[in-house]
């Protein structure tokens, strides 16, 4: 049984929440095996900033975040084609204090264009 995949679906959920909440549809596409791929959906005529989803999305599954100085460089941001915004929440990458063998832990968030 590969752990990955079940602690991604136990997030899951919470995570959904967390997106409806603040405006957003979020879908799951992937296999989980190694990250979790999520794309966010604009789902309202006024969704909330992109911060304030991702920031809430790594406050629950690290229950920290980043500053709205450090937002982008923290989470790793990037312009995807077709306009997407894409988003990297770090849960455990690893490192020399990690003797697990797979040390890969992480969200990978897209975030469509609104208009």
């Amino acid at each position: 049984m590969k752990p990955k995949p079940i602690f991604y679906a136990c997030c899951f959920p919470e995570l959904q929440k967390i997106a409806k909440e603040r405006g957003y549809n979020l879908l799951l596409h992937g296999s989980m095996d190694r990250d979790m791929d999520l794309v966010a959906v604009p789902w309202s005529d006024t969704p909330s900033t992109h911060y304030d989803l991702i920031s809430s999305i790594d406050e629950y599954v690290r229950g920290i975040k980043y500053t709205e100085d450090s937002f982008e460089s923290g989470y790793m941001f990037s312009v995807l084609p077709g306009g997407r915004s894409s988003y990297v929440v770090n849960i455990n990458r690893g490192g020399p204090y990690n003797d697990y063998l797979d040390q890969q832990y992480y969200l990978d968030i897209s975030i469509t264009p609104f208009k």
